[in-house]
């Protein structure tokens, strides 16, 4: 029988920082599992609504140990229970789960920046500079925390300083590490070992000459780094092809390459391809390296098999039918 799993009932689950444990456990696995055969990420489908200009769109994936998983989410504001994902049992396809999207969105991309600190990160790294305060920034500093307990500090940025300023007193507490607001972003990624770019700007938002060797630079979306950065990184993406050849492609690749300045082939491989040991991620503690982190279905597929696994253990959601 089915689980029907609403906001409401992950609520206890969401604000636990130790839950995501084991999220970046089965992001890891999951991400190995991919670079070794042994999953799939299907193509995406989109759906216009009656007038053409709206979209739905539906990302799947199979994933070893988690099961099938189809997550949907609608491409502008004011859609009503459009939202969430899909799990079915891996090996027999029965329907295991209705998952309510929303704050496991930020998890689930959360979690991946976890990950990516872990393997690509400077073993030592004590300070995070975060460009950022909303939900997706709160859901980067909580995995990057729970990923690395040598973290002493963390600076945040954004724009309005209530906002940073809220963020900081709120993450502090709730993270039990020193989260300090300050007045540009300058102030918050000089000097940083990870910086997280977790912000809706599709514009640079930090120069080049601001980062310091053996920086790890995360960034969530599109054109947020300039080239500069990008021609003295050593660059790494969670799916190359998502980068490369995504809707748009990412910047400032696509500029970079047209202008021949740059080559798709200095992507030197996948976040999995390291976890599986095919790709060297960080080669020495002086390298600045960039993770490009487009979103990936199998993603969608772990955490909602991870919400799903928790809701049993604990005797949480709807249990429904179709007969």
């Amino acid at each position: 029988m089915a689980l029907l799993l609403k906001a409401s009932d992950l609520r206890p689950l969401f604000e636990t920082p130790s839950s995501m444990d084991a999220l970046l456990e089965g992001i890891t696995a999951v991400m190995g599992n991919l670079q070794a055969g042994e999953g799939v990420n299907h193509p995406d489908l989109r759906l216009t609504l009656e007038d053409h200009k709206r979209t739905l769109r539906f990302l799947s994936a199979t994933a070893p140990g988690c099961g099938v998983g189809m997550r949907a989410w609608p491409l502008f504001p004011g859609a009503q229970d459009a939202n969430f994902i899909l799990l079915f049992d891996g090996a027999t396809g029965s329907f295991q789960a209705l998952v309510a999207g929303g704050e496991i969105n930020v998890w689930r991309t959360g979690a991946p920046a976890g990950v990516a600190c872990r393997f690509l990160g400077r073993k030592n790294a004590k300070r995070v500079g975060l460009l950022g305060s909303g939900r997706q920034a709160r859901g980067q500093l909580l995995a990057i925390c729970r990923a690395m307990p040598s973290l002493e500090q963390v600076r945040v940025f954004s724009p309005t300083e209530e906002h940073r300023t809220r963020f900081a007193k709120e993450m502090s507490a709730w993270l039990e590490v020193e989260v300090e607001p300050v007045g540009d972003a300058r102030a918050a990624v000089e000097g940083a070992d990870i910086i997280d770019v977790a912000t809706k700007s599709r514009n640079p938002v930090l120069e080049s000459q601001w980062i310091s060797h053996g920086a790890l630079i995360i960034t969530i979306a599109s054109g947020q780094i300039p080239p500069e950065l990008v021609l003295r990184s050593r660059v790494l993406a969670s799916w190359k092809k998502e980068v490369l050849e995504g809707k748009p492609p990412r910047e400032p690749y696509k500029a970079m390459i047209a202008d021949q300045v740059w080559s798709a082939d200095q992507i030197v491989g996948e976040l999995g391809e390291v976890i599986a040991g095919h790709v060297t991620g960080r080669r020495d503690d002086s390298e600045v390296v960039i993770f490009e982190m487009p979103g990936v279905p199998m993603w969608d597929t772990a955490a909602a098999a991870w919400a799903y696994g928790w809701a049993l253990k604990n005797k949480v959601g709807s249990p429904f039918s179709l007969m």
